[in-house]
């Protein structure tokens, strides 16, 4: 080594310390171990939870969520002011223009979800158990009830859906109508948590949503539930910044622990997963 460095001084020096440097860099696979993913709020309290645990457990890469209504991180990516390495979204219909193909996983329905600590808990358990209806539970006198918006939302196009349906159900359209309009609206990632303090008494949700946030649920009747049509899609965008961890993590979604997790809270995987490319 002595001999080099006489031979080429110090410029020599700094160029094999470059180059050793710049092997170094290509050793590492990925600066930074993390995966950022854009996901429905309605999945909020297992993604940040047992998912995001279990994922870093198993891979050593941490991930780094931002939950909001899928039409609004939709919105929000094709505008570029978001490049999440994964984005998962409660509407398969909003990755158009986004990517290129997508896989849609799993269904939910839609239930109406209350706690404990409503002052008309009661009333709703009779509803649970079918000796009171749905919409007069949800319509008796100071029962305050959650809805999320539509235009940002697809829980809340689905909540108006299911109430129509509820309304021809019971053959009380206007009462249904009556109840959308008085429903309080709140960002999606905000209405669980109002519910479980007892703000509100009951809201709107996915089954998915009910027993993470250890919320009680009263089932919609067959025919308004929804349940052919909530499904939830998952893609690794074009630009992910870290498309080896946007793999680990599709994967652990799709095939391994995080399937199991997500079974648990109630979503339903389709067999076989739905792989859609946009042509």
């Amino acid at each position: 080594m002595r001999n080099v460095f006489s031979r080429h001084g110090k410029s020599g020096l700094m160029k094999l310390a470059a180059l050793f440097l710049a092997a170094a860099v290509m050793l590492i696979p990925d600066s930074a171990p993390a995966v950022s993913v854009a996901y429905a709020a309605s999945l909020v309290a297992v993604m940040e939870g047992p998912i995001a645990r279990a994922f870093d457990s198993r891979t050593g890469v941490h991930f780094a969520g931002e939950a909001k209504g899928s039409r609004a991180l939709a919105n929000l990516i094709r505008a570029g002011l978001r490049n999440p390495d994964v984005f998962i979204s409660a509407d398969p219909k909003l990755f158009k223009g986004i990517v290129r193909s997508y896989t849609v996983f799993g269904s939910a329905r839609m239930v109406v979800a209350y706690s404990s600590k409503s002052a008309h808990a009661h009333l709703f358990a009779k509803a649970a158990n079918g000796s009171v209806s749905i919409l007069d539970a949800l319509s008796a006198p100071g029962v305050r009830v959650g809805r999320t918006d539509p235009a940002i939302d697809p829980k809340g196009y689905r909540t108006v859906r299911a109430l129509q349906l509820l309304g021809l159900y019971y053959h009380r359209p206007a009462l249904a109508q009556k109840l959308l309009g008085s429903a309080h609206e709140f960002p999606e990632e905000d209405l669980a948590v109002r519910v479980q303090t007892g703000e509100l008494d009951a809201g709107f949700f996915y089954s998915t949503e009910a027993a993470p946030m250890a919320l009680r649920t009263i089932e919609l009747p067959p025919g308004t539930n929804l349940a052919n049509e909530i499904a939830f899609g998952i893609a690794i965008l074009p630009h992910a910044a870290h498309p080896q961890n946007a793999q680990s993590f599709l994967n652990f979604i799709l095939y391994g622990q995080g399937k199991r997790i997500l079974e648990s809270a109630g979503l339903h995987y389709f067999k076989p997963l739905r792989v859609v490319s946009e042509i």
